[in-house]
């Protein structure tokens, strides 16, 4: 893989992951400036480590395990103090984020699964409200209906995704909570 391509992977999987890490960060700190001088080690360990990625892992459980050495790195640098996270808290903190980064990605699985089972009409219509940022009077004007029924069909659509996704997660033994 040329580096331009590692780099657009990189970035690809990094981005979304950015939220969880620096939420897990500042959990684990209780400090949002510590939070975020860790943040940044962390993107340039990340980012050094790539190579070493397991593509068939979740990339926020795997960046989120690399935070959790930084933290714990962080944590013997100042030992002494009363306000650091105890090494099973940022254990227990680490393990909570993994899984609700391995829950999440598994929605998206499934929310893209559903989205390609969706009727045509509904499907059009998600694309119109949320790909195309229309409003439902000008979404209803394209399609020749009331803005009530745009927001009916709106509302229809969603519950037909949730359900779906729903009983995927169910079918693995996961609830969408």
């Amino acid at each position: 893989m040329s580096d331009t391509q590692n780099h657009e992977e990189f970035e690809r999987l990094f981005l979304p992951a950015q939220t969880r890490l620096r939420g897990y960060l500042l959990a684990a700190t209780g400090d949002e400036t510590v939070a975020d001088d860790l943040f940044q080690n962390v993107a340039v360990v990340l980012w050094r480590k790539f190579g070493e990625y397991d593509r068939f892992r979740s990339f926020t459980a795997w960046a989120t395990g690399i935070a959790r050495l930084e933290v714990l790195k962080r944590r013997q640098t100042l030992a002494r103090s009363r306000l650091v996270f105890s090494e099973a808290a940022v254990a227990a903190l680490a393990e909570a984020a993994t899984e609700v980064a391995e829950d999440e990605d598994a929605r998206l699985v499934h929310l893209r699964s559903c989205l390609g089972k969706l009727p045509a009409r509904g499907r059009n219509a998600l694309d119109l409200r949320f790909i195309d940022e229309l409003s439902l009077v000008e979404i209803g004007d394209r399609l020749h209906q009331s803005t009530e029924a745009v927001g009916m069909m709106l509302m229809r659509t969603r519950r037909w995704l949730r359900d779906c996704m729903e009983r995927e997660m169910v079918k693995e033994g996961r609830t969408m909570t």
